[in-house]
């Protein structure tokens, strides 16, 4: 679960489960709002084809991320306000850090990106299964739902990146350029 879930929500402090799922929610909005950027510069960096398409294809279910949490946030009655963890804006410095190191052999750093994604999306599997989980506990099934179609576009996310990792890996073994 993001780092301050547990310690703040939008009002700054939490009474109730429903407390907990706002701040969750909240801190989920903001993780979203910020990779969009994030995940624009990424797919203009890797130098695989096959790893930028996923990650423009996950720029667009970002989008409908987005949206699916206005929803939520709409059967709560409440609005979302972007307080982001510590633990996701981090992530997502590292993510923007590796894709900026021009220095690196191309492949290296893909499996780097690859790496650094893969931290992110599993902060936003364990947020959105909490969120999804307390959505259902406190009678909001419509919610639940939304949150369980992004809970499945990560987790399928995260399961495409293994796969590229798998053959892309094996590029980054040996840098070019040098011999054994």
């Amino acid at each position: 679960m993001p780092a301050t879930a547990t310690t703040t929500s939008s009002s700054g402090s939490i009474k109730s489960l429903k407390d907990l799922l706002v701040g969750q929610l909240n801190e989920l909005y903001a993780a979203e709002v910020h990779s969009e950027s994030v995940l624009a510069k990424i797919a203009s960096c890797t130098c695989s084809p096959r790893l930028a398409e996923a990650v423009r294809a996950h720029l667009e279910e970002t989008k409908q991320h987005l949206a699916r949490l206005d929803r939520v946030f709409g059967e709560l009655g409440v609005k979302p306000r972007k307080s982001e963890s510590h633990g996701s804006k981090g992530l997502l410095e590292d993510c923007e850090t590796i894709a900026g190191r021009g220095r690196i052999e191309p492949h290296v750093r893909d499996a780097a990106i690859i790496a650094s994604i893969q931290r992110l999306e599993h902060d936003e599997i364990a947020g959105y299964g909490c969120a999804r989980t307390w959505a259902s506990l406190l009678g909001h099934a419509t919610a639940a739902s939304e949150l369980l179609k992004t809970l499945t576009e990560e987790r399928r996310f995260d399961e495409a990146l293994t796969k590229i990792a798998e053959t892309l890996n094996k590029s980054a073994l040996e840098p070019a350029g040098s011999s054994r």
